[in-house]
């Protein structure tokens, strides 16, 4: 009588758990689905230049920012696209001509792509990465060759909320003037103290310059 009932139990107790494993295990294959990126078409935007900036969707990686797709540029009266780099998905590049450059901005990635027809190799990328963004062990001169940047500017950004145990800066691109070059952006330490700063990029387009930071926002 009792292997029966210990064999009713064991029996029953299988009868329950099979469901939730079942149930787990679809959430789980779900759960991957959802992190992997969907293959996607080629995307054409027609500029007001009437260039085009194209976003291939089948040519898909991964980011800091989540999933990021190939993006090119077609020149006004060409056939051949100019592929420049990857922008972060989810967001429409902004796009800017400055006199004879022309500026894609991706800013959940917080880089600047710019194209000048005149130099040697035509794109340059311009990331606003700072000192300690990717960790305390980089020097700043690994942030001067990615952003143009001296490396006096970039001691001054860093000085910025003083000295700290640990230091994860993140910076966003709030607006951009092609008349003047000039881009403003906001420059945080943590989740209260942030500062403006004032950034110009060069005629050529080949770095960026510090104008000013502004006063501590808290």
């Amino acid at each position: 009588m009792r292997r029966g009932i210990k064999v009713g139990i064991i029996v029953g107790g299988a009868v329950i758990a099979l469901p939730i494993v079942a149930v787990a295990g679809m959430l789980f294959f779900i759960g991957l689905f959802q992190f992997e990126p969907s293959p996607g078409l080629t995307r054409e935007i027609t500029l007001a230049n009437h260039g085009s900036l194209i976003i291939d969707g089948k040519k898909r990686g991964r980011s800091e920012h989540g999933f990021s797709q190939s993006a090119g540029y077609r020149p006004p009266g060409s056939t051949e696209i100019e592929w420049f780099g990857d922008l972060s998905d989810g967001d429409d590049p902004q796009f800017y001509e400055a006199g004879s450059l022309v500026v894609v901005i991706d800013l959940p990635g917080g880089c600047l792509f710019v194209r000048n027809p005149s130099s040697q190799e035509k794109w340059k990328c311009l990331a606003l990465l700072f000192p300690n963004d990717l960790g305390p062990s980089f020097p700043i001169s690994f942030y001067a060759e990615r952003n143009g940047l001296t490396t006096d500017e970039l001691s001054r950004i860093n000085e910025l909320g003083g000295k700290r145990r640990q230091k994860w800066p993140t910076t966003y691109i709030e607006k951009f003037d092609p008349a003047t070059r000039d881009l403003t952006c906001s420059y945080h330490v943590d989740n209260k103290s942030s500062w403006p700063l004032h950034l110009r990029l060069s005629e050529d387009g080949s770095h960026l310059t510090l104008i000013e930071i502004g006063g501590l926002s808290q």
